[in-house]
């Protein structure tokens, strides 16, 4: 993820996590995105994790390049053996890179040229920048990374929610969440930025803004087991994930609890889950 010593990234890298967002493609969280691309593009990816967003952007600009960027060189390992695994894309490259360095982004120790990107893009990666000001210099940020003409776009989760209630689970799992991403943010500040990014586009000098809103649905008995069954083995003991509800002052009981209730939804016929996902598009002026 896109970070910076504030930002509030405590998933760790454990292979549940990573499985977690390996899980994302290009079709799940870009297709907002992939009308917009020509075969010419030069697109960077921020917070490219293990990469299986970032490939799928390969075989649609062969005569342009994708670069993926991210602060771990742990998930950037696996990402470069996923794109090993795809021999024909030579177009795709992932590199160590912090969006939030002093100075703007650097690569190989210069900071990267204005207009250097005809897309940038981002998935999930709002909700981990710790403070309002954060998400304002990501963002003005990216907008300077593009040409003119260019676009930048993100995803990022605005509401999540459980069915049935009776499990708990809105309160267990995504309060529980909640609290390890607002650790050292006002109380009263949104941790879920999806809601907020049109303003912020707005804010920075982006231009015909599109507003756009997709879902992550988990419904039926495959992928509730898929969904519980990770989240389980994110929640066992010594998993980094566990650790940081622990420091976010969730109790031990209350960790169980929610791996019951993950338990009781997945074997429930009727349960479901959906994420609101702000699917958002600005463009830098002529």
């Amino acid at each position: 993820m896109c970070s910076a010593p504030s930002s509030s990234y405590t998933q760790g890298y454990s292979p549940a996590t990573l499985s977690s967002h390996a899980s994302r493609t290009i079709h799940s969280d870009a297709a907002f995105l992939i009308p917009y691309i020509k075969p010419t593009d030069r697109i960077l990816d921020v917070g490219c994790g293990p990469g299986t967003i970032t490939i799928g952007f390969g075989p649609l600009v062969p005569q342009g390049s994708v670069l993926g960027i991210d602060i771990s060189d742990e998930v950037l390992d696996q990402a470069r053996s996923l794109l090993a695994g795809n021999h024909d894309l030579k177009n795709v490259t992932f590199r160590h890179g912090n969006l939030l360095a002093s100075g703007g982004l650097q690569l190989q120790e210069a900071v990267v040229k204005e207009g250097s990107f005809d897309v940038v893009f981002s998935s999930q990666v709002f909700p981990h920048l710790a403070t309002p000001e954060m998400r304002r210099d990501a963002l003005r940020e990216m907008k300077r990374l593009i040409k003119p003409g260019g676009i930048v776009a993100t995803r990022d989760a605005a509401e999540l929610y459980f069915y049935p209630k009776s499990h708990g689970l809105d309160r267990l799992w995504t309060g529980n969440m909640l609290k390890t991403l607002r650790m050292g943010r006002p109380e009263e500040e949104r941790v879920f930025p999806g809601g907020e990014m049109p303003g912020l586009y707005h804010e920075v000098g982006l231009g015909g803004v599109k507003v756009g809103a997709g879902t992550t649905v988990y419904g039926n008995k495959e992928e509730r087991a898929w969904f519980a069954g990770r989240n389980r083995e994110r929640l066992a003991v010594e998993d980094p994930y566990r650790e940081s509800w622990a420091k976010a002052g969730v109790s031990e009981d209350g960790i169980e609890e929610t791996i019951r209730a993950l338990k009781g939804w997945e074997e429930d016929k009727g349960g479901w889950y959906v994420a609101v996902q702000a699917e958002i598009l600005g463009w830098k002026s002529q």
